[in-house]
Formats: C-alpha cells, structure tokens, sequence
C-alpha cells in the first residue's frame, strides 16, 4: 500500500462508516463519494479490508448517566454497527468510553451526540405537551427513548441487508476486539429498563429512530461536525 495513499484509505473508511446511516440518503451519497474516491484513486475494497494501519484509541466521551440507562442502550447499539467498542468510567456517574480505530470513534462520538440530543429535544416537547394537558410525565423519557432505540436499531438492519457488501468493511477489526478484552474492567454497569406505559410516547420514538439523520448537523455548519463535512468535499 502506498503511504501517499493514507489519508485517502481514511477518508474512504469514514465514508463507509456513514454509509451504515439509519437515513437511506445519507447512506447513499456517502456510498457514492467512497465509490468515486475508489475510482479516482484506483483503490479496491480488498485494499481497503486489507490496510492494516489500525491505530486503536480510546476515547472517554462527555456522554454521563445514572438513571438515564437508556443512554447505555443507544452507546451499545451505536458502536456495534460502527466498528467499535465501549465500556464505562464510574465514579459518581457512569461516562461512556469507546475504543475503536480513530476515523470510528470520531463517527460514532458525533451519531451518540446528536442521537441524544434528538431525543433530548423530543422529550423536552413532549414533556410540555403532556403538563399542558395536566399529565404525569414521569418515565416519558425513558419511553421515547426505548422506542428511539427499537427504531434506530430497524433502521440500521435494513441498512445492513441493502448493503452487506459494504458492511463487511466496517466490521470491528481483531486490534480493537483485542485491546478491548485485555481490560481490566471492575464493577458492572446495568442498562436494562423497564418501559413504563407511554405507547404513544414509545411508537413515537420508533418512528423518529427509523428516520433519524444527521444530514442536518453535517451540513449546518457546527465547528464539532467540521470533520465530517470535510470528509464530503473535495
């Protein structure tokens, strides 16, 4: 493999990363972009699998829960299609840390980010609706968030089936399964819950995690998501 040609294997593997987006267009324009950067460069898939430049990091998120457990589930669901792993710091509260090669990490930082500030905001909509109306919105979160999760996790599958021969590239990698099982965790950290009884609050979630895109957050101009937007140009 030519060193040259370094920056753009990385660049074409973050490209395969988005291409696993739950939103059906913005999986295929970055489908389309790793495709001509391949022509363009004269690259192949197999040089792509191939490349074995793997620098494993890992990287503790600003991302903290104690009650919120769900946001455990959607870190899980998150690395396990994007190549990477993930375990948490706990002192007062538990922080997710994920390892993977780098180009991953930064990806599945930026989709657990805005994954939760979707939600977030939805919650914050709902919970207003439902006081309006003289409601108790106490386990509301944990509903919408459940279902946001059921729905991501579709969405992603259908990906997956629709592109299984780029899905293969983004696999994790024996370095990273590695590093993340010589460490020497201590203690457990449950993310298991219980739903609460907000169906319309829960069918809602799925329907927002089927479509859910960070399209918006690539294009709006975020200094954090500059990386990205660069991975796009040029």
């Amino acid at each position: 493999m030519i060193k040259m040609n370094e920056n753009i294997i990385l660049r074409i593997k973050k490209l395969l990363a988005l291409s696993e987006s739950s939103n059906e267009h913005e999986a295929k324009v970055a489908m389309l972009k790793a495709q001509e950067l391949l022509v363009k460069h004269k690259l192949s898939i197999k040089e792509i699998k191939e490349y074995k430049e793997i620098n494993v990091i890992e990287e503790k998120t600003d991302i903290t829960f104690r009650q919120a457990r769900w946001k455990g589930r959607l870190a899980s669901l998150i690395t396990e299609n994007f190549g990477c792993c993930h375990y948490y710091k706990t002192r007062y509260n538990h922080t997710i840390v994920f390892i993977g090669k780098d180009e991953d990490v930064e990806v599945c930082k930026i989709v657990l980010e805005y994954a939760i500030d979707s939600i977030e905001s939805a919650v914050n909509r709902l919970r207003y609706q439902y006081r309006k109306e003289g409601y108790s919105t106490k386990g509301l979160e944990n509903d919408y968030a459940l279902g946001f999760i059921e729905g991501l996790d579709t969405a992603f599958e259908r990906q997956n089936e629709e592109n299984q021969e780029w899905g293969l590239v983004l696999k994790k990698d024996k370095e990273v399964v590695d590093y993340y099982n010589n460490i020497n965790f201590t203690g457990t950290v449950y993310t298991n819950t219980n739903f609460q009884g907000f169906n319309e609050v829960y069918f809602k979630g799925v329907e927002d995690g089927e479509n859910f895109s960070i399209s918006d957050k690539i294009a709006g101009g975020e200094d954090e998501y500059s990386e990205l937007k660069e991975i796009f140009s040029g």
